[in-house]
């Protein structure tokens, strides 16, 4: 189960992997397409915009609920209560398929479950670089972390929980990340000079961001290529089509050969997504980190801080960070080589292989 563009990504990565097993069949559950369709765009708009336009109140929602527990319990308890309509629809998935197991990318998918499945083996993979506490307002049998966290201890604390694994397994992601391409192959593919330099400019599936500020403010450095994704957001495909025609800068909506695009890039400037920096990591690029959203995104940026595979950036920065990254193969070359140990190739495998071997906690009473 997911819900929103990452945590789907991942559920569907795993679902690819699920299905190549014998005598196994997976379904992807995006948990958004089982609110009512009038309350679905609401949700969504509500989201981003609070995101974009009260970033400190979104904070301090997401640490109280980090730090609190009688505000982590409440949270809980409202998500749960609002949920009525997605678990009823749930509910009536899960009679229809009788699954044997549950697994899901986003910690609403324990909290929508009807309790009369409690039985049924749960694992929950955790898609950003650190552990929400809202994981633990029902912890699922198995738990799949990222790799190499530095704050580890944040998961120390629940291995007490009963019945609980804890695998460090990485964040899944589609294969074709890990599929070499090499540099010179991936541009002749995309049309792009193999001999300059290929910047990658990203917001998501979504397109969030200053794009046009940075678009705006690279605009001169017509040395290099400078490809513009703006997922599926349509009016920013339109507006950077007119304000910024010129050879060496190609706009592209929504695409599904990423991992390409990645391979043929130098460099990649974007938001900390969970998913979106995992998939970096796979292709080993590094990356200049702008506006990360407060929460989760915090948290991936300092992961990738603290690992020296990316640096923060920000419009009025961006033009002399890219030049000088740039202008410094050895420094990228060096970047490039601390990706090594954040690799997560196996991780769809791993998580698959632990959700067929998860069994439920026999809990014994005196």
């Amino acid at each position: 189960m997911g819900f929103g563009t990452g945590h789907n990504s991942a559920a569907k990565a795993l679902a690819c992997e699920f299905n190549k097993q014998p005598n196994v069949t997976a379904e992807v559950v995006d948990l958004l397409q089982l609110i009512p369709n009038s309350f679905h765009p609401l949700l969504q708009s509500g989201y981003h915009g609070m995101l974009s336009k009260f970033p400190t109140l979104y904070y301090y929602l997401y640490d109280w609920t980090h730090h609190n527990k009688v505000i982590r319990y409440v949270s809980s308890e409202v998500i749960e209560k609002m949920g009525w309509s997605i678990r009823k629809r749930l509910n009536q998935l899960i009679r229809v398929t009788e699954p044997t197991k549950i697994v899901t990318t986003h910690p609403f998918g324990l909290l929508m479950c009807p309790d009369i499945y409690e039985e049924i083996p749960t694992v929950g993979v955790v898609t950003d670089y650190e552990l929400h506490p809202i994981w633990l307002a029902r912890v699922p049998h198995v738990l799949c972390v990222p790799k190499k966290l530095p704050n580890w201890h944040q998961f120390e604390r629940i291995q007490w929980q009963p019945g609980l694994s804890l695998i460090e397994t990485g964040i899944p992601v589609s294969p074709t990340f890990y599929e070499h391409v090499s540099k010179q192959e991936a541009c002749r593919r995309l049309g792009l000079s193999p001999v300059r330099p290929v910047v990658l400019v990203m917001g998501g599936g979504t397109g969030l961001g200053p794009l046009e500020q940075v678009v705006g403010e690279l605009q001169e450095l017509d040395h290099l290529q400078l490809v513009v994704l703006t997922g599926k957001n349509r009016g920013l495909f339109e507006r950077l089509t007119r304000q910024f025609v010129a050879p060496h800068i190609r706009i592209e909506g929504y695409r599904t050969d990423v991992p390409l695009w990645m391979s043929a890039a130098d460099l990649l400037i974007t938001k900390p997504g969970g998913v979106t920096i995992t998939e970096a990591i796979a292709k080993q690029l590094p990356m200049l980190l702008f506006e990360a959203f407060p929460g989760q995104e915090e948290a991936n940026q300092q992961y990738l801080l603290h690992h020296r595979v990316a640096m923060i950036t920000r419009p009025s920065t961006i033009r002399l960070q890219v030049s000088k990254l740039l202008d410094s193969p050895l420094q990228l070359g060096r970047m490039r080589e601390r990706f090594g140990v954040l690799m997560s190739s196996d991780a769809c495998r791993r998580i698959v292989k632990e959700t067929c071997n998860a069994k439920a906690p026999i809990l014994q009473t005196l």
